[in-house]
């Protein structure tokens, strides 16, 4: 139980990226509630967030129907971080919100404190996602037949994109 503590302790120093991890995926689902309501555009201040759509709603936080709780406060804070200035509220459709999240993922991609949170996981062994698995080695009956090999090649298209899917619904 003292090595699990010591290695939770290690990942403090990574608190701000896990909550701007956070921020960027509340965002994401503030995107997605929106397009399951139909919103066209949302107004985001300190106090409310207002959604625009065939009905208008104003509340000081947002739940979507999956469960997640945006709160004003916070949505106001990370919008005025991406959009880079001060404003009393913030106007965005989802398209943007979409848009500004992907370049915050990028940003975030690019970080030192990622690489940071990276050395840390290296000092705590734990394996590099980045790292390629192991080949898997073909039976002699698989790797005879073409059927076969363009078989695999397809499902591993598909685990790719399945992959490439769940990566941009995280983010």
């Amino acid at each position: 139980m003292d090595n699990l503590l010591k290695k939770a302790g290690t990942m403090l120093p990574h608190l701000d990226l896990f909550s701007r991890m956070l921020a960027l995926r509340r965002l994401l689902q503030l995107a997605a509630h929106m397009e399951e309501r139909g919103d066209r555009v949302t107004l985001i201040s300190p106090e409310a967030i207002t959604l625009v759509g065939d009905e208008m709603t104003v509340n000081t936080e947002v739940q979507t129907s999956k469960g997640a709780l945006i709160a004003a406060a916070d949505a106001y804070a990370l919008m005025q971080t991406l959009k880079g200035h001060e404003a009393p509220e913030y106007a965005v459709t989802r398209e943007e919100l979409g848009a500004l999240n992907a370049r915050a993922v990028a940003d975030l991609e690019s970080s030192e404190a990622l690489a940071a949170f990276g050395e840390t996981l290296s000092r705590l062994g734990v394996p590099s996602a980045a790292a390629p698995a192991p080949a898997a080695t073909p039976a002699p009956a698989e790797a005879a037949t073409p059927d076969a090999a363009a078989s695999k090649a397809e499902a591993g298209e598909r685990r790719s994109r399945k992959a490439e899917g769940t990566q941009a619904a995280v983010n």
